[in-house]
């Protein structure tokens, strides 16, 4: 019997231990990833359209994976009918000088964790310095990513935590742009009720020089990412002020709008988030 509870206690204690060594490795990866880099460009179309877009899918760090391929679909749909090209990759080397001003824009398709290597991050920054164009969705503004000037310029604003009391919950979105005067919001709903993963970020990009599209009203959702023992210090929202879809002309004519909607395959089948997606990518684009 001793015997019995000795070899019982020995693969318990072992269960627990490769559970918070899978726990341990998850986390890791989810907020630092784990970094692999290409070196050999991909081989581009030979033939270009007028307008092209780069649609870059590439993980290190958490994959939203039935989310990418979906958004995939959806832009490639949208590519097809606005008779553009839109070039599919997940090789970072395509961050080259070269490559990259054969596109009018990037799109990070939920990227995340640490994708490029320095002369990539410098070519892709001297891109966007030079009038490039940037649109990111989602997982594109969390916290794995690493990189001053990306979150600063690009996204300009840092990723605290999302929901998770529940993970997923329905509330309501308000427009903050004048829909006569700009073409990103013309023809978008003023109030937008729909469930998502929200993102909270710790500071608002308004406050470094960026336009809000929509608002998300805490009134109408619980904003805390409260985890026991894992984020204790996540139970708060952004206040009467929370953005969720900003955008910005940059120095030098570039263009970048980010997005937090997006986690779930589901949400691009929505024809007002297909909708803001095109008007964004019109925008980014300088359509």
């Amino acid at each position: 019997m001793k015997k019995l509870i000795k070899v019982l206690l020995i693969s318990i204690l072992g269960l627990l231990l490769t559970a918070g060594i899978v726990l341990g490795v998850f986390i890791y990866k989810v907020t630092y990833g784990f970094p692999i880099y290409e070196s050999d460009p991909p081989e581009l179309p030979s033939e270009m359209a007028d307008f092209s877009i780069l649609l870059f899918n590439k993980t290190n760090g958490f994959r939203h994976g039935e989310a990418i391929e979906a958004s995939t679909q959806a832009l490639q749909e949208m590519a097809r009918q606005g008779g553009w090209t839109i070039f599919t990759t997940e090789n970072g080397a395509v961050f080259n000088t070269a490559q990259l001003r054969k596109f009018d824009m990037v799109i990070w398709n939920n990227v995340t964790g640490r994708v490029l290597k320095e002369d990539q991050k410098a070519a892709f920054k001297s891109y966007m310095e030079n009038g490039g164009g940037f649109l990111g969705i989602h997982g594109a503004g969390d916290n794995s990513h690493h990189w001053e000037w990306y979150e600063k310029t690009l996204l300009g604003a840092n990723f605290s935590h999302h929901t998770m009391n529940p993970q997923f919950q329905e509330a309501t979105m308000h427009l903050q742009c004048d829909s006569t005067a700009n073409f990103q919001c013309n023809g978008l709903g003023a109030v937008w009720q729909r469930s998502d993963e929200w993102y909270a970020f710790f500071e608002n990009p308004a406050s470094n020089g960026f336009e809000i599209l929509y608002t998300v009203d805490e009134n109408t959702f619980n904003p805390s990412g409260y985890i026991k023992f894992l984020a204790e210090d996540k139970d708060f929202g952004m206040g009467t002020s929370h953005p969720i879809v900003w955008y910005k002309e940059l120095p030098g004519g570039g263009r970048t709008f980010y997005s937090a909607l997006g986690h779930s395959a589901a949400h691009y089948k929505e024809n007002q988030h297909l909708d803001m997606l095109k008007k964004a990518v019109l925008w980014v684009g300088n359509r």
